[in-house]
């Protein structure tokens, strides 16, 4: 299959080991470079589950993987005071994963680990599409909750690919996150994205946990402030799923899974040496310090 200019950058944490080697490998279907940014906390500052980590950088040395440390308290409270902690760290996993972008992309897709791309239908996309023309789209996808088989009704957009000369750093290291960047950026853009045949290529697997994983979600994820979250996850499970979700609202069919995902997923077996970066505090604190950079300035120059 064809390789595009593009790369993928995917914000990961091992609580969303399930859905890795499905994202990563449809998302080597058709892009260039793969970055997988991670810390070594989780962000209620818990550490990372580090036998698991280094598994996974052996499992996929195709993939470039990213690891900085968690270090709230050396960030300048300055920078707090305008991007809340909850969401400071999703949006520095991504500014830092810019960083590592070769010389010859032309483009970003920035997915979450747990937005899966149907990778051959997005490359049949690539090939006829206009993309490069816009400065940013944001792409349908299709929503699930508890299981892979319960879809939502309606489609979502949270995915963003982006003409990489357009990025700036205070832009990716945004309050707002990937809206930030889709908001920000001039025209042309486009929303509500589709494939060649008007149909989403990528499936959101959010909320498709068990109790427990629901739970570890809640705890640490960016609007984990919102609502009493955990008291909705076990109040959800006392009961088989009822066709509405507590997220949205939504209403619910179902549906085939795109990919089969059991709970408990295989061993990530080694295939060699991890292509790993294990990023220090000053590089940290370099890249927290750059979203104060002039507006529309690039960050590749």
């Amino acid at each position: 299959m064809k390789k595009f200019p593009l790369a993928v950058i995917v914000n990961f944490c091992t609580n969303e080991r399930l859905f890795l080697k499905y994202c990563l490998e449809q998302a080597l279907l058709f892009s260039q470079q793969v970055i997988v940014p991670v810390c070594d906390h989780f962000f209620d500052g818990k550490p990372e589950n580090r036998p698991l980590l280094e598994a996974i950088y052996q499992a996929f040395p195709e993939c470039q993987f990213i690891e900085y440390p968690f270090i709230p308290e050396q960030i300048p409270k300055k920078v707090f005071k305008s991007i809340d902690p909850s969401h400071f760290w999703h949006s520095l996993s991504r500014l830092i994963g810019c960083r590592y972008l070769d010389d010859g992309i032309e483009s970003v897709l920035f997915l979450d680990v747990d937005e899966i791309p149907d990778g051959g239908r997005f490359a049949e996309w690539l090939e006829c599409s206009d993309y490069t023309l816009h400065t940013a789209l944001k792409m349908a996808n299709y929503w699930y909750f508890r299981e892979p088989r319960f879809q939502a009704e309606k489609w979502e957009d949270s995915i963003v690919l982006a003409q990489k000369k357009a990025l700036a750093s205070h832009l990716l290291l945004h309050q707002d996150e990937r809206e930030a960047i889709y908001d920000s950026l001039p025209h042309p853009k486009r929303r509500n994205v589709v494939g060649v045949d008007g149909r989403p290529m990528f499936h959101h697997y959010s909320w498709v946990r068990t109790e427990e994983e629901m739970l570890r979600k809640v705890k640490s994820w960016g609007h984990r402030k919102d609502r009493n979250w955990e008291s909705l996850v076990k109040k959800e499970f006392e009961q088989p799923f009822q066709g509405v979700d507590f997220v949205h609202g939504y209403r619910f069919q179902t549906v085939n899974p795109a990919f089969e995902m059991p709970f408990e997923p295989a061993p990530f077996l080694s295939k060699g040496k991890g292509n790993i970066t294990r990023l220090t505090t000053k590089d940290v604190l370099s890249a927290a310090s750059s979203g104060k950079m002039s507006r529309w300035r690039s960050i590749f120059g």
